[in-house]
């Protein structure tokens, strides 16, 4: 039997500090691994890791790492990571709350980093900062191998410098994560926009669930574009969900021109998995008191161009595509919104979380 020693602690820290017993392990070391993400860029130079989500945005959003996992396996009898938010996210949104789990457990034990405002806006900031982890202590004594592992926030730019240990830690590899790729795809609300955390979001708690890994690649702000399709072709996954069009009824962007991009979008994707199960979720309801200036269209004549497009490859013969209506997602109460009322609230996440899993089960394998 296991029991917590301690809680986790943080502190902004000056660069270097470590302690003298202590031996420091880099991200870049293999010893370190990255998962539920897309792409790891390992710095061999200074050591750091961060993980690259590719998809480029004004905002820096490429850089955040929703739900993202830093993982390794010590007997270290301390644990501390040290993490640097980074000025490459440059949006005022942001959401800096990261959880930490040890043996699985901890859920609800986070982190989080506050930037500096001036005029109420948040500056792009570099500062280090140190969460260390509880070690569990066995009744027998003896020391004991443990899995930590680190949840990254959705809406930051995180990097990881490594990891402080005792001078006689050993290491081993942890334990191995879902074998089930499913890639998210989508803007802000699958970005995770405005859950109270990642743990908030609906693919982190879909993901939860299934028992799967998931790769966030919601880009807050993100339109159908159909070179999107030629990335979601080239990510190694096995199941994908694309939840786009809200941004294009905000930008008035003309029917036609939305109707051709989707149509890309998906037959792109498709051909570069020709049977991986695609989920298409048509935007979610929006409260009537939001109708953007530039809208042109209702948000439903963009919902119905979607649900055309799914229905024209199905009939067509792909049996691996479904709809999934957004609006059946949420009740229909603003209460379960955001004032920016396109995004849910971790109530109304909540709800799209539980009614998403069951219907991703339509094409389970």
């Amino acid at each position: 039997m296991n029991r917590f020693l301690m809680c986790a602690c943080f502190s902004l820290v000056s660069s270097g500090a470590t302690a003298a017993s202590a031996d420091f392990v880099a991200a870049a070391d293999s010893r370190i691994e990255f998962s539920d993400c897309l792409k790891v860029i390992r710095d061999v130079d200074s050591g750091e890791a961060r993980v690259d989500r590719v998809l480029e945005n004004a905002r820096g959003y490429r850089w955040d790492a929703p739900g993202a996992r830093v993982r390794f396996r010590t007997d270290s009898a301390a644990v501390t990571v040290r993490l640097r938010y980074s000025a490459r996210h440059v949006g005022p949104a942001c959401n800096s709350i990261g959880f930490w789990r040890v043996d699985g457990r901890g859920d609800t034990a986070a982190w989080s980093f506050t930037r500096p405002q001036v005029d109420g806006k948040k500056l792009p900031y570099d500062a280090e900062l140190a969460v260390r982890l509880p070690v569990p202590d066995t009744l027998s004594g003896e020391k004991a191998f443990h899995d930590y592992e680190l949840i990254l926030p959705y809406g930051d730019a995180v990097d990881v410098l490594g990891v402080e240990v005792s001078s006689s830690a050993r290491w081993q590899k942890p334990a191995a994560r879902p074998a089930v790729r499913w890639v998210a795809f989508g803007d802000s609300v699958t970005h995770g926009f405005t859950a109270s955390s990642v743990a908030g979001s609906y693919p982190f708690q879909v993901a939860e669930a299934k028992g799967w890994q998931v790769i966030n690649e919601g880009i807050g702000g993100r339109s159908a574009l159909a070179k999107d399709g030629d990335f979601l072709a080239g990510v190694k996954a096995d199941v994908f969900s694309v939840a786009i069009g809200v941004n294009n009824w905000q930008g008035g962007t003309e029917l036609a021109v939305f109707r051709k991009n989707m149509t890309e979008l998906l037959g792109r994707l498709r051909a570069g998995h020709p049977d991986a199960p695609v989920y298409v979720i048509t935007p979610l309801w929006v409260p009537p008191s939001w109708r953007p200036k530039s809208a042109k269209y209702s948000l439903e004549d963009y919902r119905e161009i979607i649900r055309e497009i799914v229905a024209a490859r199905v009939a067509g013969g792909d049996a691996h595509m479904v709809l999934v209506n957004g609006p059946e997602l949420i009740d229909h109460d603003p209460a379960l919104f955001d004032k920016v009322a396109v995004h849910p609230n971790d109530a109304g996440f909540a709800q799209m979380a539980e009614r998403l899993t069951r219907a991703m089960a339509a094409l389970q394998k």
